[in-house]
């Protein structure tokens, strides 16, 4: 008499628990895809940040200007290798117009400079006091960060005391590793005293709603 052998039911079960995990891991892949990689990357290696009461009227301006001398500010937004995001005039922008037609005041005083490269050198980085228009000293805050890797280099705090005072904020050395090698204070006016005849065209504009062109103030 011959005895059957269990082994081909065994394997018979060993395949079917095979196909039951694989249709399970493969519902958990449809059910949660792997997330894609964002087509555009944002890149970006420095930030400085200059911000204001948030409550204040005042238009404090960002000057930097790098080793080649070429000059960042409202009236020049982008220079190599370095970006203004904002051309913050104080809280006469911070409105923004809803679908419905209504306003709404957007509370912040903030402009921020974004570094997508470098080159070894120095980074001069000044305020500007456009306009006053609180008539009162304004503490400006001032801050310098590497992103890649994060580090802070600095935060200052200067206070602009007059209409259209300029301070320098610091001076940079980075070397070609992105390493700040040297600070210092020793001060440099870039400002052109033509910016001040687009002062009133400035007043006369009015308050800028977001949607406009950056460079309109």
């Amino acid at each position: 008499m011959k005895i059957k052998s269990p082994l081909a039911f065994i394997d018979f079960l060993f395949i079917l628990l095979l196909s039951f995990i694989s249709m399970y891991i493969l519902a958990l892949i449809l059910i949660n895809p792997i997330a894609k990689k964002s087509d555009v990357e944002y890149k970006a290696e420095y930030l400085i940040i200059v911000e204001w009461d948030e409550e204040s009227r005042d238009d404090v301006d960002t000057w930097i200007k790098d080793p080649y001398n070429n000059i960042l500010s409202f009236r020049n937004m982008s220079i190599p290798g370095i970006h203004l995001d904002r051309d913050d005039v104080g809280i006469v922008n911070d409105v923004i117009r809803m679908p419905n037609g209504e306003t709404k005041t957007i509370k912040i005083n903030r402009e921020l400079t974004t570094f997508r490269s470098w080159i070894s050198g120095e980074y001069i980085i000044n305020v500007h006091m456009y306009n006053m228009r609180d008539n009162v000293e304004r503490e400006v805050r001032v801050t310098f960060m590497r992103l890649n890797p994060y580090k802070l280099l600095f935060e200052e705090k200067v206070i602009l005391k007059t209409h259209h005072e300029e301070i320098t904020v610091a001076r940079v050395t980075l070397d070609e590793k992105g390493r700040m090698t040297e600070i210092n204070k020793l001060p440099k006016k870039m400002v052109d005293p033509n910016v001040y005849n687009q002062h009133i065209d400035r007043l006369l504009r009015g308050p800028q709603l977001e949607g406009s062109s950056p460079g309109d103030r």
